[in-house]
């Protein structure tokens, strides 16, 4: 599919100039309707229309699926899903959402585009459905996004090209997927934004990702500002603390030497220091006594 998904949804239908060929609407064996477009639409029993397997969005709301049932009830279909031969029957490539509401409406048949798809373009067709139209949360973007990576073998410039996006968008979309699963099930029912993702991907470890989560979700940090300071305070504390640690492991180091002995230093919370000596004798503590004596 050399064009991409950069065009656009309108590449998904033809243009006024075009019409299907006559072997294709024999071969449909469904009535034909004629849109003011000059597009010939094939009216499809919906029965014989199969969800696509690479759909990305894993989610439809029913309230929303209703919304737009009472819509298309009212004002008709303003956009004929978009299918592919499959045997003796069609398979969906865009458009779940509105065969959804054709069946609640308990319609036998649905207008519908046909093409030629192979399933690397089924899938980038579905992802830009959704995409373009914002329909995907993160977590079924950034699936969608590796899928094209992982399964069809596109490097992330080539798979960011076909969908219009920068590569750097596309690489931090997939990095949500390194996430706990805990937070990418918030992230994909919206208790989460994706800027908390961003920021939590900002941190060393799963278990600090967890941490951070948790504050997020008990309101102690609730907007993106306060997630995003929180992190900066612990991670001035987490510095400043590292220097000293460092600080006191060498000075350890020196009276061990001059002791003998194992040395720990440590600081306390009322900002006194604490000094272990670890003698493995009687014979070892007399003579770290003596020396410091």
């Amino acid at each position: 599919m050399a064009h991409g998904l950069g065009r656009g949804l309108s590449s998904l239908i033809p243009p006024k100039s075009n019409q299907f060929s006559v072997e294709a609407q024999q071969e449909a064996s469904a009535p034909e309707i004629q849109t003011e477009a000059s597009v010939v639409v094939l009216d499809l029993p919906i029965l014989q229309i199969a969800e696509n397997p690479l759909q990305p969005r894993q989610n439809f709301d029913d309230r929303t699926i209703g919304e737009l049932a009472d819509s298309i009830d009212r004002y008709g279909l303003l956009e004929p899903v978009v299918v592919v031969k499959e045997g003796t029957s069609w398979q969906l490539v865009a458009g779940e959402r509105r065969l959804r509401a054709f069946r609640k409406l308990k319609r036998e048949t649905i207008p519908a585009i046909v093409r030629t798809a192979t399933e690397l373009e089924r899938l980038e067709l579905a992802i830009i459905e959704n995409v373009q139209r914002e329909d995907l949360n993160p977590i079924e973007k950034a699936t969608s996004y590796a899928k094209l990576v992982n399964e069809f073998g596109l490097t992330q410039e080539e798979a960011a090209k076909k969908i219009g996006i920068a590569r750097s968008s596309l690489a931090n979309a997939i990095r949500i997927l390194d996430l706990p699963t805990e937070i990418q099930v918030a992230l994909a029912s919206r208790k989460i934004t994706e800027g908390h993702a961003k920021i939590l991907l900002g941190l060393e470890s799963p278990a600090e990702q967890l941490a951070f989560f948790e504050r997020i979700t008990s309101g102690k940090t609730g907007s993106v500002r306060e997630l995003s300071e929180a992190v900066q305070d612990t991670g001035k504390k987490s510095t400043k603390r590292s220097v000293v640690e460092h600080e006191l492991a060498q000075l350890a180091e020196r009276v061990q030497s001059n002791l003998g002995a194992r040395v720990r230093i440590s600081k306390k919370s009322n900002g006194r220091f604490q000094i272990i000596v670890d003698a493995y004798s009687a014979e070892e503590l007399k003579s770290v006594i003596k020396k410091i004596s």
